[in-house]
């Protein structure tokens, strides 16, 4: 199988580099198979479709907050570090990823983008939205896993093949309204979605824990494995 070219999605800011290392991502698409290509926020909406014509699949990778710029809404208590520059170019690389039915996995914010991007909506910040939820904001190292989801009847099942995942949490932001092209396709056990899919596109995925940050996790290489199968397949099943 020729190794398909994979976009990782990436910003220009210092909470980037310190937070939300690259690294991860790269390695999770060279051990599945991909070739990694890390790309900045698009521009505009030329930009990002020149962009995916090069290349075979798109990882939405996590990051700071999305900005209420892109919600329609008031801004709330608890809202951080938003950057507006790229919340457009993922929300537009998202948008015309799905159009053209190219494979799209969205990671922690990525899965944010991705509803935000198909017409559904997200929490600010779950502390104050959602009193009763877990604590998603993890105070353990990124590679332990921090709380249980449970995967349900969806091709997300399919790919990790486990009903229950333990998996790590850095978060404070998740999708309060689904898209309408959506399903639920994992739940934390306070109710947070934890995993959207879009079965009628050939893959399009997003999941609010950091498989890339579990590598010795199973079902987190899993995941890419799947991607890069589907890129590589143009008959592979849907997500």
């Amino acid at each position: 199988m020729v190794r398909p070219f994979i976009g990782i999605t990436v910003a220009h800011h210092a909470e980037e580099l310190e937070n939300f290392p690259r690294h991860n991502y790269v390695q999770s698409i060279r051990k599945a198979g991909g070739v990694p290509i890390l790309i900045p926020p698009p521009a505009d909406r030329q930009e990002s479709e020149i962009l995916l014509a090069k290349l075979d699949g798109l990882v939405l990778s996590g990051g700071g907050d999305i900005s209420p710029l892109y919600l329609g809404e008031s801004p709330r208590a608890g809202i951080r570090n938003c950057f507006p520059e790229r919340d457009l170019g993922e929300i537009l690389l998202a948008r015309s990823a799905m159009e053209k039915n190219i494979p799209l996995l969205g990671i922690c914010r990525g899965i944010q983008v991705m509803a935000v991007a198909a017409g559904g909506s997200i929490y600010q910040d779950i502390p104050s939205q959602c009193p009763a939820a877990l604590e998603h904001s993890q105070t353990a190292p990124r590679d332990c896993p921090w709380h249980e989801v449970e995967i349900l009847d969806s091709g997300l099942l399919r790919i990790v093949g486990l009903k229950k995942l333990q998996v790590n949490s850095f978060h404070h932001q998740a999708v309060s309204v689904l898209p309408s092209a959506f399903r639920t396709a994992a739940l934390a056990p306070d109710g947070i979605i934890e995993g959207i899919e879009a079965p009628q596109l050939k893959f399009c995925l997003g999941v609010q824990w950091h498989p890339e940050g579990m590598p010795s996790a199973e079902h987190s290489q899993a995941i890419f494995a799947a991607l890069i199968r589907v890129c590589g397949n143009s008959s592979a099943p849907t997500a």
